[in-house]
C-alpha cells in the first residue's frame, strides 16, 4: 500500500529539518568561539604572563602614546604587527587624543574603522573596557562566520558542522593570533554568499555596507556585486546596492581630511608582476636549515594556492552559468593579479589574509557545485599560516608539563 505525504506533513518535516540545522549551526558556532577563546587564554597565560595585550603583537620599536595608562605587553626588538594599530584606533577612533601620530600609516589604518570603532562604542569610550570589547567583537565575527557557513552548508544539503571550517580560513587564523581586523571581512564574505541565496534584501545590503568599513578591499565585494547586477540588467537594484558604499566613502573622505596620504603603492601596472617576483625570490628565513626548508616549502604551497585561485576565477567567469558571486570572485582575482606591494608578498601572513576574500568566496562557491577542487587554493594557503602557531603551542605544552 502506498502512503501519500500530505502538504501539512511535508511542511512539518521541512520545519523540523530547518530547526535541527539551526540548532546544529548555533552549536558549531559556539564550539568555534570556545575553541578560539580557550586557545587565546592558554597563549596569554603561558606566553604573555596573563597580559591579554600580548595578542595585539605590540613592538617596542614603536613608541606608545603617553596617554595610555594600561600595562602593555611589548615584544622586544621588533616592529610588532598590524593588530597594534587597531588597538590604538580603538582607544582614539575620532583622532582627538593624537594617537594617530603613533601609527605607521594612519590614513590606511583609520580606513578600517569597523572593528576598532565598534569596540570603542561597546566600551563606551572607557579605556579599561576597550580590550574586552575588542576581543568580544572578534569572537562575535568568528561566531557569525561559523554560524553562517553552517547555515549555508545546511541550505545545500550538507552538514552544518562544516561551519568549523571557518577556523581554517587564513585571515581568521591571523586574527586569532594577532587581533587584526581581517576575520571581520572574512565573516562578511560568508554572509554575502549566504544572503545572496537566502535573503538578498536588507541583510545582504547591510553586509555590503559593512564590508568596506572593515577593510578597503570590501569595496571590491560591493563593486563586484553591483557589476553582476548590471550584467543581469537589474539596473534599479544595482543603483540601490551601490549606495552601500556611501558610508565608507564618507568615512574615507573624513579620514583624508585629517591624515597625510600614504606612500604605499599597492597596485602595479603589470599583472602577476609582484606574484612572479615573490616566486623567483624566496624569502630568506633566519631559522635552522630544516625549519627554513619546511617554511619555504609551505610558502610555495601557499603561492600555488593563490595562483590556482586566479585560474579558477577565470574559469568560472568564462562559464555559461556564472552566478552573482562569480564577478566578485573575478574582481578579487584581479586584485591578486595586480597586487605589487613587496611587504605583502614577502609574508604569507600578509598575502594570505589580504587575499582571503578570493580564497573564501571560491571555496564557498564550491558547495552548491560540489566541485571541491575549488576549495583547494584555500587549503594550500592554510598550512603556512598554521605553522606560525607552532612556537606558541610548544611553549604551552612545555608550560603545562612544568
Amino acid at each position: 500500500m502506498v502512503h501519500s505525504t500530505t502538504p501539512g506533513q511535508l511542511h512539518r518535516f521541512t520545519s523540523n529539518c530547518y530547526r535541527e540545522d539551526l540548532r546544529a549551526s548555533i552549536l558549531v558556532a559556539a564550539l568555534s568561539v570556545l575553541a578560539v577563546f580557550t586557545w587565546q587564554a592558554l597563549v596569554v597565560h603561558y606566553n604573555y604572563a596573563g597580559n591579554w595585550t600580548g595578542l595585539y603583537c605590540l613592538g617596542d620599536r614603536f613608541p606608545q602614546p603617553p596617554g595610555l595608562t594600561e600595562r602593555l605587553w611589548l615584544f622586544t626588538n621588533t616592529y610588532g604587527y598590524d593588530g597594534q594599530w587597531y588597538h590604538l584606533i580603538a582607544h582614539d577612533p575620532w583622532q582627538k587624543r593624537g594617537f594617530d601620530r603613533f601609527i605607521d600609516s594612519p590614513r590606511i589604518r583609520y580606513h578600517r574603522i569597523l572593528l576598532p570603532g565598534l569596540a570603542h562604542l561597546l566600551a563606551a569610550g572607557q579605556d579599561r573596557y576597550i580590550h574586552a570589547a575588542y576581543l568580544a567583537l572578534v569572537l562575535l565575527s568568528i561566531f557569525l562566520g561559523s554560524f553562517w557557513i553552517g547555515r549555508y552548508a545546511g541550505h545545500h544539503g550538507l552538514t552544518p558542522w562544516l561551519g568549523l571550517a571557518f577556523l581554517l580560513v587564513p585571515a581568521v587564523l591571523v586574527t586569532i593570533d594577532r587581533l587584526t581586523v581581517d576575520a571581520v571581512l572574512a565573516c562578511l564574505c560568508v554572509g554575502f554568499i549566504l544572503f545572496l541565496e537566502t535573503d538578498p534584501g536588507w541583510p545582504l545590503y547591510l553586509v555590503l555596507l559593512a564590508a568596506p568599513l572593515a577593510r578597503e578591499t570590501g569595496f571590491v565585494l560591493v563593486a563586484g556585486y553591483v557589476a553582476a547586477l548590471l550584467l543581469e540588467r537589474q539596473f534599479r537594484r544595482a543603483a540601490l546596492f551601490s549606495t552601500a558604499a556611501l558610508p565608507a566613502a564618507a568615512w574615507f573622505w573624513l579620514v583624508s581630511m585629517r591624515t597625510a596620504p600614504s606612500q604605499l603603492a599597492w597596485i602595479g601596472m603589470w599583472p602577476l608582476a609582484g606574484y612572479a617576483q615573490r616566486i623567483l625570490h624566496p624569502y630568506s628565513y633566519p631559522l635552522s636549515p630544516p625549519v627554513a626548508f619546511v617554511t619555504t616549502l609551505l610558502d610555495y604551497a601557499a603561492l600555488a594556492g593563490i595562483g590556482l585561485a586566479i585560474v579558477w576565477a577565470v574559469v568560472l567567469a568564462r562559464g555559461k552559468k556564472a552566478g552573482a558571486a562569480t564577478i566578485p570572485i573575478l574582481a578579487f582575482a584581479v586584485v591578486a593579479a595586480f597586487l605589487n606591494l613587496r611587504e605583502i608578498w614577502d609574508d604569507a601572513y600578509a598575502f594570505g589574509r589580504v587575499l582571503t576574500p578570493l580564497l573564501l568566496l571560491l571555496a564557498l562557491a564550491a558547495v552548491p557545485k560540489r566541485r571541491w577542487t575549488m576549495a583547494l587554493p584555500l587549503l594550500l594557503v592554510t598550512p603556512r599560516i598554521a605553522l606560525q602557531f607552532a612556537p606558541q603551542a610548544l611553549h604551552i605544552v612545555r608550560g603545562m608539563l612544568g
